[in-house]
């Protein structure tokens, strides 16, 4: 074949491919749907709080942000609410004598408590097991009410400040999740495992 008729050959093999792209939609389902996270914060406003997933093969944190007017908002790909967790740093705890050692997981549901019920300080305090998993869901918005409180625990070197923090009114989460809780606090030292 000359070369003449070669360069026909590939310009005809790439416009069909340029045809092929572009008319091709994408598969079903490809679509990046995503989902507003607002977490509503009552009394904690300036307090830090970010977004995480962890599934057994799928790990993300998003960066993180401020409570202003009593909110945060996230914008995430669906897919990464499942095995969503909420990590909340209180204002308060920068001024600890003491570090906790580890990041305060904000509990979505106590064991025992039904999604929907609300909750104050002493029945959060009063449980030792919980939930911080989001079973997921692909609405274009979910909200979640965040109650958070500043608490004293067994810190390293000392009495710490830290934070108690439940969704109130308590949301439905992912079956076996549940983990321990001391005085009703959850906490992590990596992305909380949802699995």
């Amino acid at each position: 074949m000359s070369l003449s008729g070669r360069r026909t050959l590939l310009a005809l093999a790439v416009a069909l491919l340029a045809t092929f792209l572009v008319a091709t939609p994408p598969p079903a389902g490809a679509a990046s749907e995503r989902t507003r996270v607002v977490i509503k914060v009552a009394d904690c406003e300036g307090c830090a709080v970010f977004v995480q997933q962890g599934l057994r093969h799928r790990w993300w944190a998003s960066k993180t942000r401020t409570v202003q007017d009593g909110k945060v908002v996230f914008v995430v790909p669906s897919g990464r609410t499942r095995g969503m967790s909420i990590g909340l740093t209180g204002t308060w705890e920068a001024a600890s004598p003491h570090p906790s050692g580890f990041q305060a997981i904000v509990t979505l549901r106590y064991r025992g408590v039904p999604a929907g019920t609300g909750l104050d300080q002493a029945g959060a305090q009063a449980k030792q097991r919980g939930s911080a998993c989001f079973p997921g869901t692909d609405s274009a918005r979910v909200v979640l009410r965040v109650t958070a409180r500043k608490v004293t625990v067994a810190g390293n070197g000392g009495p710490a400040e830290t934070t108690l923090a439940w969704a109130d009114p308590q949301v439905r989460t992912m079956r076996g999740t549940a983990m321990e809780v001391v005085d009703g606090v959850a906490g992590a030292q990596d992305i909380v495992p949802c699995w």
